[in-house]
């Protein structure tokens, strides 16, 4: 779609603004000075605006004119990209040979509002991950020069600590996030020499874990997470958890999101912007997902990142992760805001070994 007419569509709304560019470099008043203007948010992926904007080879043009487009970025003020180690081709090392030729629309998408903005656009970039590679690597998209990589601000506990650091320029550099302190890891070795015996394993060790530890108590929350390397498909996991009669019935994550309308961006989206469209409204009372009612939810590795459930008391992780971060951010689903959880590993023999 046009992304312009999208903009132009939107009644302005919430409070008026200054421009922040007042005065020029030479102390003289810009074009924009003593104007207003009542700021919208644009939310989409990455691909999905840069097709709009640049199109792609089956399209005679871009839905979005050269023109439009081209106002439409150079008055962006501010962009936000979560998970952003996932938008981005980051080198593990300066030395390392597999990095991708072609740029990701994040990438390409940046690279032009930073300098159709002439670098005043403020980029927030997020992820729990964030180390030296990223933050090279987006220098480079954003046209920086290598000794001048964003800062890392790290999350505080204590919002007004937090506030008081950012209005005093203060930064933290390190590891952005790490396994909350209430999270509890356990290792489960087993033989993984075959699909069945992984399988046969989480299965019991779900059925466990939803038992209510006294009765009358609510049964738990568990995510069960597939990684990369079990090669364990989510139809087939769902299959396992019905034959072992894991109540109550397991159901695939992206299909009980789907069911109980909560993507729950696109509401708060609604919420903020008050803008019908997008699909509609999918607001429903009695939400499963945020009762009481315990479930046991399977998804692939790929798939939680900046997942929130409310209350999930564990996870389940069949098959090693891809690495630590990987790990960071399938452990951060549970313990979150201060509240205990677990983390359950079934491995094999040998990856339990590597991972002591």
């Amino acid at each position: 779609s046009n992304l312009m007419s999208l903009w132009k569509a939107e009644a302005d709304r919430g409070e008026e603004y200054e421009y922040y560019e007042n005065q020029g470099t030479d102390g003289e008043p810009t074009t924009n000075s003593g104007r207003t203007y009542k700021p919208r948010i644009l939310v989409g992926s990455a691909k999905s605006i840069s097709l709009s904007l640049f199109g792609d080879k089956k399209m005679p043009a871009p839905p979005t004119s050269k023109p439009e487009g081209k106002s439409l970025l150079s008055n962006t003020r501010w962009l936000v990209m979560d998970e952003v180690d996932r938008l981005l081709n980051v080198k593990k090392s300066r030395t390392d040979k597999s990095f991708k030729r072609h740029e990701k629309p994040a990438a390409m998408l940046s690279a032009a509002i930073a300098r159709l903005t002439k670098g005043r656009v403020q980029v927030i970039a997020a992820s729990a991950t964030v180390g030296r590679p990223i933050r090279r690597e987006l220098s480079r998209v954003l046209g920086l020069h290598s000794s001048e990589c964003p800062e890392t601000l790290r999350g505080e506990e204590d919002t007004a600590n937090l506030k008081k650091k950012v209005d005093n320029d203060e930064t933290h550099i390190g590891r952005a996030v790490k396994i909350p302190d209430g999270v509890k890891n356990y290792v489960l070795p087993v033989d993984g020499s075959t699909t069945g015996s992984l399988l046969t394993s989480a299965a019991f060790a779900a059925k466990t874990i939803l038992s209510p530890p006294q009765r009358g108590m609510p049964s738990r929350k568990v995510l069960l997470v597939l990684t990369r390397g079990s090669d364990i498909k989510v139809h087939n996991a769902l299959g396992a958890m019905r034959h072992f009669g894991i109540n109550p019935e397991p159901q695939s994550l992206l299909d009980a999101l789907e069911v109980d309308g909560t993507d729950r961006l696109m509401e708060a989206h609604r919420k903020v912007s008050g803008v019908e469209g997008l699909g509609g409204s999918k607001e429903k009372k009695n939400n499963k997902l945020d009762g009481d009612d315990g479930y046991l939810l399977i998804t692939h590795e790929d798939n939680v990142r900046g997942l929130h459930l409310d209350g999930l008391d564990a996870v389940i992780v069949v098959g090693r992760p891809g690495g630590p971060d990987e790990y960071t951010h399938i452990a951060g689903r549970t313990g979150r805001a201060g509240r205990e959880g677990s983390v359950l590993n079934i491995v094999s023999y040998e990856q339990a070994a590597a991972l002591a």
